[in-house]
């Protein structure tokens, strides 16, 4: 959800809570075949993600690679939202340093491993595979683990719920054996509830042919 120097990805997310009634009557009246496990029920670990639930406007701070270097802002506009009764999706549009930037996340619970998973997709083409958990009732920390040009490269971004209409969130990066150091920090405003139905791009009407 944010922009990223060398590993563009991220944020991004989806998990499971907060079920549609019409969804849930549709899948209450199908039956799974014997042999495949029919869908999961919500649990306590999908609830815990309703606090990024909504539309949120945020200020960014990069405050650069050396002490000496001086710090730079960005701004981002970002919502989260239930899809499918059993992910949370994150679509991002902002403006950083390097330009504009827009990007599409899915977070989940994946019970088999026992922690939270997020996928982030960017418009430069970055795709992000992020796992982590709560370390408390309102701290939510995932971290990436790749390679970038031959080197070991690793992100970890927390999610900070302040109150109810705010929350902070933090990204730090390291380089092979190296330690985390802070990319950004950002803080965001709840604005009001995430847009409902298909997402469109605005995409101008077609010309009539001529008569």
């Amino acid at each position: 959800m944010r922009f990223w120097k060398v590993f563009p990805l991220v944020a991004a997310v989806g998990l499971v809570f907060l079920a549609a009634p019409g969804a849930a009557q549709q899948q209450a009246s199908v039956r799974p075949q014997q042999g495949i496990p029919g869908p999961a029920r919500l649990g306590p670990e999908g609830r815990r993600l309703a606090f990024l639930v909504g539309a949120w406007e945020e200020k960014v701070r990069y405050p650069g690679e050396t002490s000496g270097q001086k710090a730079e802002g960005g701004t981002g506009r970002w919502f989260a939202r239930p899809l499918l009764g059993r992910f949370l999706q994150f679509n991002y549009d902002g403006v950083g340093p390097q330009g504009p930037y827009r990007a599409f996340g899915i977070l989940t619970y994946d019970g088999e491993a026992a922690n939270y998973r997020m996928f982030w997709f960017d418009d430069a083409g970055g795709v992000g595979d992020y796992r982590g958990n709560f370390a408390d009732e309102n701290t939510l920390s995932l971290e990436h683990r790749g390679r970038v040009d031959g080197r070991e490269f690793r992100e970890r971004i927390t999610y900070t719920r302040v109150s109810p209409g705010e929350v902070r969130t933090k990204i730090e990066q390291a380089w092979d054996a190296g330690g985390y150091r802070v990319y950004l920090e950002a803080q965001a405003t709840r604005t009001g509830a995430p847009p409902q139905g298909p997402m469109r791009p605005n995409v101008p009407p077609a010309k009539q042919p001529p008569m």
